[in-house]
């Protein structure tokens, strides 16, 4: 029983753990596929792009674009005095709240001496990587890969 406990925690615990996944991309003039393989982090993904006639970079995308915003919210004080008396008081209050879009953009190296800038938008708003999304990546040769997962 011991066995079985430890092995059902063991994967529930790699489930939460970052993923690794495929991206579909086409260059733009040819229609030539191209192979791009993310690893999720936090905050940012791993990319290995491999071209057609084999050029390999490698790179992060990282989140761009976070706003901020005033949010409803509920506050607290305390206060205590030398005397030892003391209140405490709850209401409403606003604060400042960041929230992020999707954000994603990055610059990979090739192992030709070429480097790649990539913008993508996330469909998941937290930047899940798995949940798909779309972008480009153009090199610095000017080579166009339309993106999407």
């Amino acid at each position: 029983m011991y066995r079985v406990n430890s092995l059902l925690i063991i994967a529930l615990f790699l489930s939460g753990c970052p993923g690794a996944g495929m991206m579909k991309g086409m260059m733009r003039k040819t229609g030539d596929r191209v192979t791009m393989n993310y690893q999720d982090g936090m905050g940012y993904d791993d990319l290995q792009v491999i071209m057609p006639d084999g050029e390999t970079f490698k790179g992060k995308v990282v989140k761009v674009g976070p706003s901020s915003g005033i949010g409803p919210g509920l506050g607290s004080a305390s206060a205590t005095s030398s005397t030892g008396a003391s209140t405490h008081g709850t209401d409403k209050a606003f604060g400042a709240v960041e929230t992020y879009n999707g954000n994603m953009q990055g610059v990979l190296f090739g192992d030709r001496k070429h480097t790649m800038r990539c913008k993508l938008q996330y469909v998941n708003p937290d930047g899940f990587t798995d949940s798909g999304g779309v972008g480009v990546c153009e090199t610095s040769d000017g080579r166009v890969i339309d993106v999407q997962w």
